[in-house]
């Protein structure tokens, strides 16, 4: 074994070191030469998922057409970006000085109006088979692109591949589908964090200090004395799964890693005040702490109940002051300070950044697509929206895709869900053309889209 004597320490080489350095020269092995030599730890491929829900105005944010009549165009006017020729709204002025560093897609599209098979739709990368408000999660469901990951990199470890934050969505009272391991089963789920990463009380179940090793170990012995006992209930798919899922929690709650992870005070009151002191602000500094401990994918969600009196992005009524008061300033701030700190830690080489809903705004305000709007707002458009990638290969600074004069249709290169799920599956490693059972028991492929090289420029 190679020793290299510690140039800090007060201790001098001896002569025979020295010797052996010396006779590493004389046969070519030179010190860049033998440090070349040495095997460099990669960091895996990651992407993080930020889903504004309810469905962010393309018009409004990301494809203004200032050009057009005001019922289409609005009252927000553009301003010019990093990248010459590149405009987005005057309400993200952050975000305009770091466009070199994202690329916006305005050609999006699908033909699901409602929030619950819209959101299906893009965090599975799988048409839903109905589309209507009560569209709820059932044991049959396409898994979440990161159950997806879990099942295609079957990872074994502390850390978990995928996790989702900080609430999972809803239409009212009706219960998102896509959201967790569907026909994979729990085994595979995205770990689901719930609460306010802000609160200063804010904790992950399970993980919380009081929660001592040993006590889990204790369990785990419980466990496999049950097991020896009553010896395999059966070989059922449902035992096994549960044998999975019970190992892999065993194996979360008792890791000094994950636990750390979650641990936002570990953070500067700097850092934390840059990404802005909100639930989503600090949703997304823990999206890049859980990154940067090996989680594989985070999805972290800018919503809930779409009906609630809480700031998302539906904005069937007042669209204006909305975006203008309560969801641009805040966004702007938490999206362009992970941009920033994931670059700063040399994260974004290897982290693919997508932000997007899961539709975009009516063409016209007022427009009425059958889910309720007044003059003041915009109605549900699925035909055509924008979303934003940045990091991993992404070549920033740049437009791709095209939509009509109004934003209302692609112009040309139309991308669907399922061409950004197979490519981000693609990107973490997993081979999207991998067979999996559906809950029907038919054969098909984890991802049905096409790889978009176009992405990565």
């Amino acid at each position: 074994m190679l020793h290299i004597p510690d140039p800090l320490t007060r201790r001098g080489a001896s002569r025979r070191e020295w010797l052996r350095l010396g006779g590493l020269g004389l046969l070519g092995l030179t010190l860049p030469t033998v440090l070349r030599a040495q095997p460099t730890t990669k960091r895996p491929k990651s992407v993080v998922l930020f889903i504004l829900h309810g469905g962010p105005s393309q018009l409004d944010i990301w494809d203004m057409k200032p050009a057009v009549p005001p019922e289409i165009r609005g009252e927000f006017r553009p301003i010019s970006t990093s990248v010459p020729g590149v405009q987005i709204t005057e309400h993200l002025p952050r975000l305009a000085k770091l466009a070199h560093r994202f690329t916006i897609v305005r050609s999006m599209t699908h033909t699901s109006l409602f929030h619950n098979s819209a959101t299906y739709y893009v965090t599975t990368g799988q048409p839903p088979l109905r589309d209507l408000i009560a569209f709820t999660p059932t044991e049959n469901d396409f898994p979440h692109l990161g159950a997806q990951v879990a099942y295609g990199l079957k990872k074994q470890g502390d850390v978990p591949t995928a996790v989702s934050l900080p609430d999972p969505v809803s239409d009212g009272p009706y219960t998102t589908p896509g959201q967790n391991g569907g026909f994979l089963g729990a085994a595979c789920s995205p770990f689901q964090v719930r609460g306010d990463p802000n609160d200063p009380h804010f904790s992950v179940e399970g993980l919380g200090a009081d929660c001592e090793p040993e006590r889990f170990q204790a369990r785990k012995t419980l466990l496999q004395r049950i097991d020896e006992t009553l010896g395999r209930l059966g070989d059922s798919h449902a035992y096994a799964q549960m044998d999975q899922f019970q190992k892999r929690a065993l194996a979360l709650l008792t890791s000094d890693r994950v636990r750390q992870a979650f641990e936002l005070s570990r953070e500067s009151a700097a850092l934390r005040e840059s990404y802005g002191r909100h639930k989503y602000g600090q949703s997304l500094l823990l999206a890049r702490r859980l990154i940067e401990a090996g989680v594989r994918l985070v999805t972290v969600y800018w919503g809930g109940k779409v009906n609630n009196p809480n700031p998302f992005w539906d904005t069937h009524f007042k669209n204006n002051p909305r975006l203008k008061e309560e969801l641009l300033p805040p966004f702007d701030q938490c999206f362009s300070a992970l941009l920033e700190d994931l670059h700063s830690r040399g994260l974004l080489r290897d982290t693919l950044v997508v932000c997007m809903g899961e539709f975009g705004r009516t063409p016209r305000f007022g427009q009425n697509t059958g889910n309720g709007v007044d003059s003041t707002g915009r109605d549900h458009w699925s035909q055509c929206y924008s979303l934003v990638l940045a990091g991993g290969e992404v070549d920033g600074g740049r437009v791709l895709g095209r939509s009509d004069h109004i934003a209302a249709y692609p112009a040309d290169s139309p991308f669907v869900p399922q061409d950004l799920t197979t490519t981000l599956l693609h990107h973490v490693g997993v081979n999207p053309e991998q067979r999996i059972r559906d809950g029907f028991g038919r054969s098909m492929p984890l991802g049905i889209g096409r790889y978009c090289r176009d992405f990565f420029g």
